[in-house]
């Protein structure tokens, strides 16, 4: 089961946290990421990796890639980090196919692309454009396997943390390049400027905590786009470390595909 690869789509949080959870149990993991990531917690994701070279979560190291060396990332111990394309199923071999992308609309159907396909989140339906959706709406059911139906709509609400749910994220109010004055696990208080987009437009902290969220700055800022995270709960909150949403949705993906394979084995014998 575990000689099995895994091509996860997105490597935000969400993604990353799965990729991380799998490749620590044995899977073949690979994960795609668009050439400008959009991910804000860029200490937990592998996203950065397209940018820098390489991206460390909990220990566990990514690694940009062309296709032809990704083998070898994987045989020395790391997951390797590749620009996304919906090709490269053809190039890589995979058997299980995970869409952690996020975009919380309905996609393309996954259904025939691999073996297994697991779509994470909002626009994802078992059954009708993935065989297996993981929800990822806070709650009772956070990191549910539904294996057939669809997942809960995009409320287009923030999570709650500390209380605050919509005031704690920051969005663009202008159009260029960013320039943050704060970095990651920085202390602030409400109106502390954060930092600047085009050298015109303040970004001020919305509210006191800890900087949980910066978008990269090689990222062009366009107006209402997510940028930046302030957590409230201030110096408690382990910046570091995937978050417990995450982990319980990389936890579902890894037992979904043990379900699916234990299945196919009792059918096979």
């Amino acid at each position: 089961m575990f000689d099995k690869t895994v091509w996860i789509r997105g490597a935000g949080e969400m993604g990353s946290a799965t990729a991380q959870i799998l490749h620590g149990v044995g899977f073949r993991v690979y994960v795609s990421e668009l050439p400008l990531p959009l991910a804000i917690r860029r200490k937990v994701t592998f996203s950065d990796a397209i940018l820098t070279g390489q991206a460390d979560v909990e220990g566990t190291r990514g690694i940009f890639s062309e296709t032809d060396n990704a083998n070898k990332i994987i045989s020395n111990g790391s997951v390797p980090v590749l620009l996304d394309n919906q090709n490269l199923v053809q190039k890589i071999s995979t058997d299980i196919l995970v869409d952690a992308r996020m975009l919380k609309r309905e996609t393309v159907n996954l259904i025939g692309t691999t073996e297994l396909t697991i779509g994470l989140g909002p626009g994802f339906n078992a059954q009708h454009n993935c065989d297996i959706a993981i929800e990822t709406n806070r709650g009772h059911n956070l990191g549910r396997i539904i294996t057939r139906g669809g997942t809960d709509k995009d409320t287009g609400v923030p999570g709650v943390l500390g209380g605050e749910s919509n005031r704690r994220v920051i969005y663009s109010s202008g159009t260029g390049t960013i320039k943050w004055l704060v970095d990651f696990g920085d202390i602030v208080e409400k109106g502390t400027l954060l930092g600047t987009i085009a050298d015109a437009t303040d970004i001020d902290a919305p509210l006191s905590g800890i900087i949980r969220g910066l978008i990269s700055p090689e990222v062009q800022a366009v107006d209402g786009m997510k940028i930046g995270d302030v957590d409230p709960r201030g110096k408690k909150v382990e910046y570091l470390l995937v978050s417990d949403k995450a982990r319980l949705i990389g936890r579902g993906v890894l037992e979904a595909i043990l379900k699916y394979y234990h299945k196919k084995e009792k059918l096979e014998d």
